[in-house]
């Protein structure tokens, strides 16, 4: 239950200025973690977490696997080896993500989320485009990369950038109003209690996995009851008497979804378990077509009623999706493959086609979309084609210090600090979960393995709070040229603005 409404009265102009002067100004608080009598306490949780796998439980981290084929540099014993950060480094990073967290939950931004919270899902309305009539009338798949949008010039004053920022932009993803971004089933980046936690924070959907380490049901329920400990820690650490506390802390839980099997039994038992551990939004996943959405939602439904949240996928059809709501799904995902790390396309024959079905569902469902599989990457396009959320993966939390491994990164032979980072349906991934052929060989492997490097330069630190503003930064700019100030307002742009883009007009729009 949420407590009252603290925003009932709420000076706007004042908390926004003050939005902003915390955004531009320097703060203190690394000054305050550097002085706090108690560091090594703090700090502890951190080191714990960083560690190989099996000490690290019950996140995954850091692991290497025989299947994995990097040129990890070795030790004399033959093992990988490993660096920690220095203690400086841990600090300036925390303190930097303290700094996001607090600028993510900041009073101005609470308010316009909980305002957003109160509205009604808004469905993206049928538009008229020739874009898709002409690539399905030459037999064309086109891909995210193949879309662009041009300018919208509206007859009012310019949309600001800041004001944005201080609004989100949010949108009713579900049972509630969230941010864009949805932390995927990836395990290796988000089999780390602290990655989703931090993640659920900053107002995003955040799944734990349940594939690699986190395939184990009684681990991922104990992974969940880890999150929950984390985000008591950072209600304690940027809520400290707000008078909202109780309402974001609850916001932030319900931002926690147990990735289940996409098949009735299985799901039921892995979801009864984080049920007792807290766990109220649920997203039974298969990337193959089937009914097992359907039948997955429906029967978690029936279990559960009303007291959980269903985020279902991979949706491949219109008819799926009709089917997946009617079911009981308050959201789907699309996207199969596309990804940076997935192989099922080329494996399987299959085009990165899902602009057209995200474009083909307006109109003909009321919930939310989701997508994955290269979206990040193009994000105004794939919202203009009306989408809600976009998945994410590395992109964000790929090499930081609250993905799996903490603060411990492995070495590569020219001396690079990296994390392993391979698809959920990667060798080394199969190996973790025993999926091998005569007891050896990897089965179905449709991701690859690489290495998501330490991103430590001037300008940016490795926390995902600071990848996950640079996406946000983009989502904006997406409003802004679009002349909007909501999503709500670009889904409904009419007639599209979006373009099939040329491989020259592509060279011209980078650097060059």
């Amino acid at each position: 239950m949420r407590t009252e409404n603290p925003y009932n009265t709420f000076d706007i102009p004042t908390q926004y200025q003050d939005f902003k002067r915390f955004k531009e100004s320097t703060t203190n608080i690394r000054q305050q973690m550097e002085q706090m009598q108690n560091l090594e306490e703090y700090l502890e949780p951190w080191y714990n977490m960083s560690r190989e796998n099996g000490s690290a439980y019950p996140s995954q981290g850091l692991l290497r696997t025989e299947n994995d084929y990097l040129d990890y540099r070795l030790t004399p014993n033959g093992d990988a080896e490993t660096v920690m950060l220095s203690k400086q480094e841990i600090i300036e990073t925390l303190s930097t993500q303290l700094e996001f967290l607090s600028l993510f939950n900041h009073p101005y931004r609470i308010y316009h989320l909980l305002k957003k919270d109160k509205e009604e899902f808004c469905p993206p309305p049928e538009l008229e485009s020739d874009l898709f009539k002409v690539a399905s009338s030459e037999y064309i798949s086109l891909a995210i990369g193949d879309i662009a949008a041009t300018v919208h010039w509206a007859p009012k004053e310019r949309v600001s950038r800041s004001e944005r920022e201080g609004q989100g932009p949010f949108i009713k993803l579900g049972r509630q109003a969230r941010s864009l971004f949805i932390g995927s089933e990836s395990p290796d980046t988000w089999s780390s209690s602290v990655a989703v936690a931090v993640m659920a924070a900053s107002h995003c959907l955040a799944a734990i996995p349940r594939n690699g380490v986190l395939q184990d049901l009684e681990r991922q329920a104990a992974f969940a009851r880890d999150v929950f400990k984390w985000l008591d820690h950072y209600a304690d650490l940027i809520l400290t008497d707000r008078p909202d506390r109780e309402i974001i802390t609850q916001m932030w839980k319900n931002n926690v979804m147990g990735t289940l099997e996409a098949s009735p039994d299985k799901a039921l038992r892995r979801a009864d378990l984080l049920m007792e551990a807290g766990v109220r939004s649920f997203r039974p996943y298969s990337p193959e077509p089937g009914m097992g959405p359907v039948t997955t939602t429906y029967e978690l439904r029936k279990r559960y009623g009303n007291e959980i949240e269903i985020i279902a996928g991979q949706i491949v059809s219109v008819e799926q999706a009709q089917m997946v709501e009617q079911a009981g799904a308050e959201g789907i995902v699309v996207g199969i493959g596309g990804g940076g790390r997935c192989i099922t396309g080329s494996r399987s024959g299959l085009p990165i086609d899902w602009p057209e079905l995200v474009w083909n569902l307006r109109g003909k469902i009321g919930i939310p979309i989701i997508v994955q599989g290269g979206a990040s990457d193009h994000i105004p396009e794939t919202l203009l084609l009306g989408a809600s959320g976009i998945g994410v993966s590395r992109i964000v939390a790929g090499g930081t210090i609250e993905s799996p491994g903490g603060a411990l990164f492995y070495v590569d032979s020219q001396g690079r600090k990296f994390k392993t980072y391979g698809g959920e349906a990667s060798a080394r991934n199969k190996r973790v979960e025993g999926k091998l052929k005569f007891g050896r060989l990897a089965s179905f492997v449709e991701g690859e393995t690489t290495k998501a490097f330490l991103n430590f330069i001037d300008g940016a630190v490795p926390t995902l709070t600071y990848n996950l503003d640079q996406l946000n930064e983009n989502a904006i700019l997406g409003l802004v040229f679009r002349s909007v100030e909501s999503v709500e307002e670009l889904h409904a742009i009419n007639p599209s603005p979006l373009k099939r883009l040329t491989e020259q007009s592509d060279r011209q729009r980078r650097t060059h």
